[in-house]
């Protein structure tokens, strides 16, 4: 889906009166920042399809819309949910820093996470829970939680299509970055798959056990 032109006519249709997010895009044709970031505008509105709308109003042709929200510097772009400006941000901002101002925007885009406490409760009230860490091999092997496997992040999407229905999926890495972007790809209606909030460093700052191998095999009498 590309981006749509809006204009001091269509402004309050198409942005205010939508019955979901809506990013607009305060532009112009002679600014260069305006043109730089306009690429990745593209890319988020096709990537955040039926999620995020992404409006582009060029305030040379609608200066009303303009003055109303009194844009002074562009590119400005403006949130607006439920027809009210929600958050804001300005400048020819990268990707990375446009998703994050998204998401922290949009709480339906929020990666689905579980936190320690949480997830520790759930596990010891036996929930029928799969712990995946995608971390490497030797940090895994170091400290872990207990019974979680190790995964590259490659081969999650395969794993969890295997699982019986009415398993939960938690995954793990050691910030919480990398489960959470496999999270939010994996999640459904049909199989809950979330990441472990803050990934292990939260877990053991929570004061949460983790094993080593070793730890792991003398706790279940397998050790050597």
């Amino acid at each position: 889906m590309s981006t749509i032109k809006v204009t001091d006519k269509n402004f309050e249709t198409a942005v205010l009166a939508a019955p979901g997010p809506v990013l607009v895009d305060f532009w112009a044709t002679w600014c260069g920042p305006c043109l730089a970031v306009a690429p990745i505008l593209e890319q988020l509105s096709t990537e955040y399809a039926g999620k995020v709308t992404i409006a582009k109003l060029d305030v040379d042709e609608s200066p009303q819309t303009a003055a109303r929200y009194r844009i002074q510097s562009i590119p400005t772009m403006i949130l607006f949910e439920g027809g009210k400006p929600k958050n804001a941000v300005q400048g020819a901002l990268p990707k990375p820093k446009l998703v994050e101002f998204l998401e922290k925007s949009v709480s339906s885009l929020k990666p689905p996470s579980i936190k320690p406490a949480e997830l520790k409760a759930g596990l010891d009230a036996g929930e029928p829970w799969a712990l995946y860490d995608v971390r490497d091999l030797g940090p895994f092997s170091r400290s872990h939680l207990l019974r979680s496997a190790r995964l590259a992040p490659e081969d999650v999407a395969a794993t969890v299509a295997t699982l019986p229905a009415g398993r939960n999926v938690a995954l793990i890495c050691r910030s919480g970055e990398v489960s959470s972007e496999l999270a939010a790809k994996l999640n459904s209606p049909t199989r809950r798959v979330v990441a472990l909030e803050k990934g292990l460093l939260a877990w053991e700052g929570s004061g949460f056990p983790t094993y080593s191998d070793q730890e792991e095999k003398e706790l279940n009498g397998t050790g050597g």
